[in-house]
């Protein structure tokens, strides 16, 4: 009995050891940092910037996105990850971007579709090295739609939309081509009427484990009947997504190089990575290989829109991996350091000033208080609003690099001319014109984002005439009640035909109505440029001439007397 309790005293501690030793163990194992995860050379980056690309994509979007991808880097980034989180936006901003992705930026760029990237959110992540998604994220739906300022979406002519659609199509599968994206799933993104069903393999133990994609034609040619309608029973999301690996169609003949390969070890490397990055792809079906497949499910039917969940996407080929935080980000990446770059007050600013509300505000402000320093020289307040009006509306924008400064050239020539048809050579008509003339165009170019040769830019015709034209006509009231109330004005008393006695000296303000009235004769004491000095009864008044230029010390009669100008003529004796 002894020696059996000693032995159970022996197993009781030995017993108590082993315990010990796997509670240190795992203790040791949750303290110990992480074994790094191999990430490969083609996806490595130690300094990884995130470009945030929140709300609705514009012309501030691209700038603004291009300026930080350059400032990155500039400042020693490895690669950049676009956050994107939008419900679409301009088109024509969206494809240039793509340009500049897929050709120009200074270095990779990924997408994170963080949570969602619907219209041109979706048609720039495929345009980006891969796509990452967040938990729950969606994204396509990038069918182009009309949008006019406060009237809301509006329906599309069957011609208008195929014309809006087709560099559309040809910018998101030239996207599938360089990524080894499906073709049919890309379209599907972007035109209603193309249909896509998955299809997997019969045999997967014979033929390995496969699933691909395919059209209607696809199917028509390769089964010799139509595919099977399923969309009504609705598509059972968590099955496909469980399913085999999709091998993408991508048409080969069009993404093989049109050259006889690498002409150095740096063009090598480039292809050796852009190689490694492209999943396999598959032929396009024919009648041998038909009986290889069956239909799983319809992906997208007829008049409807792709959009994928972060599960599908995955499963699709589209997206790499599901990352949910930065921390996951920077691991995926091999990253040591992270850092955000979100637009700074400036683009905000400008993406403020370039709204269409206040674009018809900054017009009439303009229109309004150019007209009223003409009709009232020397108050100088409104020609000062005018000016900063101008500034903002042309200037901001060219000045962030949404539009370009020749459209603010045209409209300060125009200015330049109707002074000088009001100051210099009063009576031509001809310069006035123009001069009208060149500041509308100004305006109105001013306001195009895109050229006038696409859709995009008839639209910003058809925006820009109607709130510079709906601007003229509120800047022609304002001025036309501001200069009906200017003379009530206690704030501005004294500031409109300041007068002057004793000589060119210190002035003292008078009342100018009925001060100098109409039939009362004076002398010019300056040339009348239209306007200048004349002296009437010992005082010295702003006057303006009608007509010619009058030389200084002619006789003038007052022809009109106003709260806000003496017109006067020549007396010739």
């Amino acid at each position: 009995m002894q020696h059996s309790g000693e032995a159970i005293h022996s197993r009781f501690i030995a017993a108590t050891c082993v315990m010990l030793a796997a509670l240190l163990a795992t203790f040791a194992n949750a303290q110990a940092p992480m074994e790094a995860v191999a990430v490969p050379a083609w996806r490595q980056a130690t300094r990884l910037a995130v470009i945030t690309v929140y709300g609705e994509i514009d012309a501030m979007t691209r700038s603004s996105v291009e300026r930080r991808i350059a400032e990155a880097a500039a400042s020693g980034f490895n690669a950049a990850v676009l956050e994107i989180d939008t419900p679409g936006g301009d088109m024509y901003a969206t494809l240039e971007l793509c340009l500049f992705l897929k050709d120009r930026a200074p270095l990779p760029v990924w997408a994170w579709v963080h949570p969602k990237a619907y219209s041109a959110g979706a048609i720039i992540a495929l345009a980006c090295r891969g796509i990452i998604v967040s938990p729950g994220a969606a994204f396509g739906d990038a069918a182009p739609i009309a949008v006019l300022p406060g009237m809301g979406l509006q329906p599309l002519p069957t011609a208008e939309r195929a014309k809006m659609e087709a560099p559309v199509l040809a910018e998101v599968v030239d996207s599938a081509r360089r990524r080894g994206y499906d073709e049919n799933l890309v379209r599907a993104f972007v035109s209603a009427p193309d249909e896509v069903w998955l299809l997997e393999r019969v045999n997967p133990d014979v033929n390995g484990n496969a699933r691909i994609f395919v059209g209607r034609p696809e199917y028509r040619e390769a089964f010799g009947t139509d595919p099977p309608t399923m969309r009504s029973a609705g598509t059972q999301r968590d099955a496909i997504a469980a399913g085999a690996a999709a091998i993408p169609f991508v048409d080969l003949s069009l993404r093989r190089r049109n050259d006889d390969g690498p002409r150095n070890a740096e063009e090598r490397d480039v292809m050796v990575e852009d190689q490694q990055t492209r999943p396999p792809v598959r032929e396009r079906l024919t009648a041998a290989t038909a009986q290889e497949w069956r239909v799983v499910a319809q992906v997208d039917g007829a008049e409807e829109l792709l959009v994928t969940y972060a599960p599908e996407a995955i499963a699709f080929g589209l997206a790499d991996r599901e990352i949910g935080t930065d921390a996951e980000l920077s691991s995926y990446f091999g990253a040591t350091s992270l850092q955000r770059l979100d637009e700074n007050v400036g683009d905000a600013l400008v993406r403020f000033l370039t709204s269409w509300p206040v674009r018809l505000i900054l017009v009439v402000v303009l229109l309004g208080g150019f007209l009223i320093e003409i009709a009232a020289p020397g108050i100088g307040w409104f020609g000062a609003a005018a000016a900063l009006a101008l500034a903002l509306l042309v200037g901001a924008p060219a000045f962030a690099g949404v539009t370009s400064w020749w459209p603010l050239m045209i409209v300060v020539l125009g200015i330049a001319l109707v002074l000088i048809e009001i100051f210099l050579i009063p009576g031509v008509g001809i310069v006035g014109f123009l001069g009208g003339a060149c500041i509308l165009v100004g305006l109105v170019v001013g306001f195009l984002d895109a050229p006038l040769a696409t859709p995009e830019g008839r639209d910003d015709l058809a925006t820009a005439i109607g709130i510079v034209a709906g601007g003229g006509i509120l800047a022609i009231g304002a001025a036309w009640a501001l200069l009906r109330v200017l003379p009530q004005s206690r704030l501005l008393h004294g500031a409109i035909l300041a007068t002057t006695t004793g000589g060119l000296g210190p002035s003292t303000a008078v009342q100018a109505s009925g001060a100098v009235p109409v039939g009362a004769h004076g002398v010019a004491v300056s040339p009348l440029r239209p306007v200048g000095k004349a002296e009437f009864n010992g005082v010295l008044m702003d006057v303006q001439a009608i007509g010619p230029i009058i030389p200084s010390g002619a006789r003038i009669v007052v022809v009109r007397s106003t709260p806000y100008a003496l017109d006067v003529e020549q007396i010739n004796e």
